[in-house]
């Protein structure tokens, strides 16, 4: 049996750039992490033409196949014709399938349109992957020792299915720990100084390989990767490895393998019993939604508040309308009043704030676009850090967002804890 893994995805709306391939992405990093060796990634359009071609060639260099996409109702949706005709395999209709089908409907108070009876047509000799969150069934079939399974293009459908079922199958025909991976993910320092603390580098190179991953506004992920040996072997020399690098890079780790920084944030903050408000100008909620993205951040974000004019920050926050007359609504001053007023007009421990130009339009020669102030207030201190991001309006309100994530980490991270 062939031991690297290909992934598929198929879709015209990813080659046409109308959608960004963030499933080929998610799978790549969440197989790595199993050790799955992930070989190939292949993106074709809702072409039956071209999606057989990458199915045959799939089929001679691969263990495993994970296609996303093309599962829907609709016409261009061919991903399971496709299938059944290359597997010489045929659709039947399943009534079990077709009740939960229009329970879903049901639910959302709909009926099933006749459009949408085709998703509870299965291939007869595949394995279903059930799914919890959509009406696309996953289609699994194994075959001349190749594992193939066909999710949903729809990422949170895509992801749980994954995570329940492939994993699964692929430890079971021993297609994990192939390789041994381990993802060091820091913040706070650029690539350049990083390396520079890593003393070990070197003997470590010996034993695994190094790849340094800068990711915007948050850090380096520094990943380690044992291979070619027997999976005892890989997974004692990338103990090894973190061993003689950790200690240097320590003050700059928040998480391993696929802990995101505001995962981080929320696992620090509820270790010390601290609970979390932002107050937002320029980047408009984007701090509240990364926040409350994470299931369960409840239990320590308490709330935020877009203040995006100078009144809503004078009525919210009460932050003195002479002080926005005399330094600005953009100014270090205003962002220490805005957190300091968050923290008082919330149940928060610790409070951020952000205030800023993020273009395309707004700035001065002393205040470019980019330009940032950050705020946070804990306890009775109160700091403010000045940026000049300098990127188009998007990117400076995610490097924006990131930044207090990496900040409010640090500044949580040297609390006492609550309890």
């Amino acid at each position: 049996m062939m031991k690297d893994v290909e992934i598929i995805t198929i879709g015209d709306e990813v080659l046409m750039g109308q959608i960004v391939d963030m499933n080929a992405s998610w799978l790549g990093e969440r197989l790595t992490v199993e050790g799955v060796s992930v070989r190939w990634m292949t993106t074709v359009g809702d072409d039956r033409k071209q999606i057989n071609e990458a199915l045959n060639t799939a089929k001679s260099r691969a263990g495993a196949v994970i296609i996303t996409g093309g599962l829907g109702p609709t016409p261009d949706d061919v991903t399971k014709s496709c299938l059944v005709e290359f597997f010489g395999d045929k659709l039947v209709l399943k009534e079990e399938m077709l009740e939960k089908v229009k329970k879903r409907f049901r639910d959302h108070g709909l009926e099933l349109p006749e459009t949408s009876r085709n998703q509870a047509e299965f291939p007869h000799k595949a394995k279903e992957i059930p799914n919890n969150y959509g009406t696309a069934t996953g289609i699994h079939y194994s075959q001349d020792e190749v594992e193939w399974f066909s999710l949903p293009g729809v990422p949170q459908e895509m992801r749980n299915m994954v995570d329940e079922y492939v994993i699964n199958r692929l430890r079971e025909v021993g297609l994990c720990d192939r390789i041994a991976v381990k993802i060091i993910r820091t913040t706070g320092i650029g690539e350049s100084f990083l390396l520079e603390k890593m003393k070990m580098l070197p003997d470590a190179r010996k034993l695994v390989e190094i790849a340094f991953l800068p990711k915007l506004g948050i850090g380096v992920d520094v990943k380690l990767t044992a291979r070619g040996d027997e999976a005892s072997n890989n997974r004692s020399k990338l103990k090894k490895a973190t061993e003689m690098l950790l200690p240097d890079m320590k003050p700059h780790v928040f998480g391993i393998n696929l802990e995101t920084l505001e995962e981080a944030v929320g696992r620090i903050a509820q270790e010390k019993s601290v609970r979390i408000a932002v107050a937002e100008s320029c980047t408009g909620g984007l701090i509240a939604k990364i926040f409350t993205d994470v299931p369960g951040s409840s239990a320590y974000f308490d709330r935020g508040v877009v203040t995006y004019s100078n009144e809503a920050k004078i009525d919210l926050l009460g932050v003195p309308a002479d002080l926005i007359e005399e330094e600005g609504a953009v100014s270090s001053p205003v962002a220490k009043a805005m957190a300091r007023g968050m923290l008082k007009r919330s149940r928060a421990d610790v409070a951020a704030s952000v205030t800023g130009i993020a273009g395309p339009t707004g700035g001065t020669p002393e205040k470019p676009v980019g330009t940032v102030f950050i705020g946070i207030a804990a306890e009775d201190q109160c700091e403010v850090h000045r940026f000049v991001f300098g990127g188009n309006r998007e990117m400076n309100r995610k490097r924006t967002a990131m930044t207090v994530m990496q900040l409010l980490h640090d500044r949580i991270k040297n609390l006492d804890s609550k309890e």
